[in-house]
């Protein structure tokens, strides 16, 4: 039955019943008439939802929870709404079960519009719908775990924060919220970087954050910075890629300076970062990395000091710095 649970909340987003109710819509009775379905049907879906800690029930009235309020309003800077819509059909149980055993086949690859997403990244080729559609899920996933991280002190020691392959800002977004009097940079691709200055706009970040364009795997990269942040980015590729950016960092950071790695890490004994990892091969022919194996990873490209921070959920923020 567990699959319910998803798909209720997937409906819930399409259906926008968290904002129907900040409207007023506050009842069984009213969500249904305004929605035009079931009266019966509303009750018993609300009821799943309240099990599910997102609204709950005061007499004949229904009220958001925190919980509701934080990842079902549009209006609240940490919406999951982007990751529920499920823009690529990532999750649709209609097509899970087609798409575990062809992954088992061969590396099976995220399609949109006929193509791989992960080529699409590679050709610097991704048209501006599926890049924007991509980015704003991203940013869903991993905003509240850069607040997290930034809030709890990680970035302290870096000045100027380099976000590489940054996607909407997650990570400089939340590095300047914490620290009003620092600068950040975020690098990507132009069209993702469309996306970002939505962000940055929205959030009035304009004077601390600067905007480049370009392919980190092509580019020069930008420079003046004594931080760089890989965001949910190592994920998408295999160790050899990883390397190459680990050593690019190492290469382009002053004495002292700090990597930072913001991601879910591999850990065999539990199961959600299981499920990610076998979701990340079945989409990308990649995995999530272990703690272990990403210090391998920094100590080969020079860095001292691996430390492991935890973030929000299952996120950690990995940092090292060079000597």
């Amino acid at each position: 039955m567990g699959n319910y649970n998803f798909a209720c909340l997937m409906v819930s987003a399409k259906l926008d019943i968290t904002g129907l109710i900040e409207r007023g819509y506050d009842s069984c009775e009213a969500l249904s008439k305004e929605l035009q379905l079931s009266n019966k049907g509303m009750g018993f879906f609300l009821l799943i939802l309240s099990h599910l800690g997102y609204i709950c029930f005061d007499k004949q009235q229904v009220k958001n929870t925190e919980l509701g309020k934080c990842y079902l309003s549009k209006s609240s800077h940490y919406y999951w709404g982007e990751v529920l819509l499920d823009p690529f059909q990532i999750y649709d149980i209609n097509h899970l079960d087609k798409k575990i055993l062809t992954s088992l086949q061969r590396e099976y690859e995220l399609e949109c519009k006929g193509r791989s997403v992960t080529d699409m990244w590679q050709k610097n080729d991704m048209d501006n719908d599926s890049a924007a559609a991509f980015t704003h899920l991203m940013h869903s996933q991993g905003f509240a775990s850069a607040v997290e991280a930034a809030s709890c002190g990680i970035f302290e020691n870096a000045q100027t924060l380099l976000d590489a392959g940054g996607g909407s800002g997650t990570v400089a977004l939340a590095f300047c919220d914490t620290y009003p009097e620092r600068n950040a940079l975020l690098f990507d691709l132009p069209p993702v970087c469309d996306i970002a200055a939505m962000y940055i706009n929205k959030f009035k970040k304009n004077q601390q954050i600067q905007i480049v364009k370009g392919d980190f795997f092509r580019d020069p990269w930008p420079e003046g910075f004594d931080g760089i942040c890989f965001s949910n980015v190592l994920h998408d590729w295999q160790h050899a890629t990883c390397q190459i950016l680990i050593d690019r960092a190492f290469a382009l950071l002053p004495k002292g300076g700090q990597v930072f790695i913001h991601d879910m890490l591999f850990d065999d004994t539990r199961l959600t970062p299981s499920l990610f990892c076998f979701h990340l091969f079945m989409n990308h022919g990649s995995q999530l990395y272990s703690a272990k194996a990403l210090y391998r990873m920094l100590e080969t490209a020079g860095f001292v000091n691996p430390q492991s921070y935890q973030a929000l959920g299952y996120f950690s923020v990995l940092s090292a710095r060079k000597p």
